[in-house]
């Protein structure tokens, strides 16, 4: 496992500070992951009285470890498929998978995809199979922000060729925001998710064909409306 860079707990308190517009300080990063897990075989029970979804089996495997926030639900899962000719022989691409929210909170942050929630890197060891499988916890950074609260999740997906797009090397919101842009000639795609308390890890098929920085600008949302099925998010922009 590799440990976690001081730049990451920097930026993954950026991350998250400021999310929201009704709830108070987030929880810390990490600190959803710290504790044991008592019982391996007994889902836990969560704060409103509930127990998490099962983990998810299907075409993209189940999540690879028990969820931060002890929800399956909060586990966006996929297949990332691409053009392996798109590669010089030799290429060795990382996958930065980027979960953001929809909406924006400082100004450049909608050329981006939107607000910076979560983040993994994935090598991609063999580009010529043009596909890679991905997995991304919403709650790895502590802050547990449900589309029920929040709307839907935009994950952003840029094959990284040259090593400049990784945020665990970011320490302030400027650095984060070069790290989130792409190179002119690299394969990216962004596309929306809801992940729900409610609802099972989705598992979605993303075929990465866009190129450059235009490809993650997105027209952010100003406003949401609550559902009535309740999370109790840990942050919520939604109001009502």
């Amino acid at each position: 496992m590799r440990f976690r860079s001081l730049p990451f707990l920097f930026i993954a308190t950026l991350a998250c500070y400021g999310c929201s517009s009704s709830a108070g300080t987030p929880a810390q990063p990490g600190s959803g992951a710290s504790a044991p897990d008592p019982d391996p075989e007994t889902p836990a029970e969560e704060a409103d009285g509930t127990t998490p979804e099962e983990a998810a089996s299907d075409e993209c495997g189940a999540p690879p470890k028990r969820s931060a926030c002890k929800n399956e639900g909060s586990w966006v899962r996929g297949i990332a498929h691409f053009d392996p000719n798109h590669f010089k022989a030799g290429a060795k691409p990382v996958l930065r998978v980027v979960l953001r929210h929809s909406f924006a909170l400082m100004k450049g942050e909608e050329n981006i995809g939107g607000r910076l929630h979560a983040w993994a890197n994935i090598p991609v060891t063999d580009p010529s199979r043009g596909e890679v499988p991905f997995a991304l916890d919403m709650c790895s950074t502590g802050t547990a922000m449900w589309s029920e609260e929040n709307g839907a999740f935009k994950v952003v997906l840029i094959l990284d060729e040259d090593g400049n797009n990784d945020l665990d090397e970011a320490t302030s919101n400027e650095t984060a925001r070069i790290a989130a842009t792409p190179g002119e000639n690299e394969l990216v795609k962004i596309v929306d998710v809801d992940l729900s308390c409610n609802a099972p890890s989705p598992c979605i098929d993303v075929n990465i064909d866009c190129t450059g920085p235009s490809c993650t600008k997105i027209d952010p949302i100003t406003s949401c409306k609550k559902k009535a099925a309740s999370c109790k998010s840990d942050s919520s922009f939604c109001s009502g």
